[in-house]
């Protein structure tokens, strides 16, 4: 009888998992770094302020 992986660990583990592997890219995290400092959520105020195009903005 065969099981996914995942079940031997906690649901704690899986869990940070998956949020490190959402932020597991540079421009993401520089992305949730602006939005922590800022008030706005504009991907033009973003790519303006980050070396990041719009469209890479809007893809992360």
């Amino acid at each position: 009888m065969t099981y996914a992986k995942t079940a031997a660990f906690t649901e704690d583990q899986q869990q940070l998992a998956r949020v490190a592997k959402a932020l597991a890219h540079p421009a993401r995290v520089a992305i949730i770094q602006f939005l922590a400092a800022q008030k706005t959520c504009i991907s033009g105020d973003i790519a303006a302020e980050l070396p990041l195009s719009r469209t890479t903005v809007s893809q992360h």
